[in-house]
């Protein structure tokens, strides 16, 4: 069931049904995914972030579904996958160049209180319905996903892209072999 009218950059858990699988799909059409599209584009010095907006894109889709358990309470369990293909430059050459990510995540958001718990103070993943879950906590029963899918994305984000690692470069003699 694809439902994007209830799920946004922040999800307020009691507008989500108990155990009903949620389908989403985001891209840049959302205000929250173009500014991270725009955030991914900066590095490109050639052209304005929002000149390259119809030569890059970013999608988020997934699944999502809530749950409560005793020891746990309410959670929602997030799949899903990023797509990007965003500009930037290469270090080594500063030539304009476009990158893409591919970014699968699994998350499990918990409540806040838990967060001090014995059982999930010093850990960064549960297991949860037979699957291991990256944590992230919630507040007030709103889940900020929009905070969860920027941090996957620029710790998947390559620091140093290189256009061509190979090619010579442009005023600098290099010894013949």
């Amino acid at each position: 069931m694809q439902n994007n009218e209830k799920i946004g950059a922040q999800i307020n858990l009691l507008k989500i049904a108990a155990n009903a699988e949620l389908d989403y799909e985001f891209d840049q059409g959302i205000d929250w995914i173009k500014e991270m599209l725009l955030e991914l584009n900066e590095n490109a010095s050639d052209k304005a972030p929002e000149e390259w907006l119809k030569e890059t894109s970013l999608v988020v889709f997934g699944e999502m579904t809530k749950k409560d358990k005793p020891d746990m309470g309410e959670y929602l369990l997030v799949k899903g996958t990023i797509e990007a293909t965003y500009a930037t430059e290469c270090v080594r050459t500063l030539k304009p160049m476009k990158k893409d990510l591919d970014i699968p995540f699994k998350v499990c958001f918990l409540d806040q209180a838990l967060a001090e718990t014995e059982l999930f103070k010093e850990v960064d993943e549960t297991y949860v319905d037979n699957e291991v879950y990256e944590i992230y906590f919630y507040d007030k029963r709103t889940v900020d996903l929009q905070a969860m899918v920027h941090e996957q994305i620029f710790l998947n984000v390559d620091l140093y892209p290189i256009l061509d690692a190979d090619s010579r470069l442009d005023g600098v003699d290099t010894p013949e072999a």
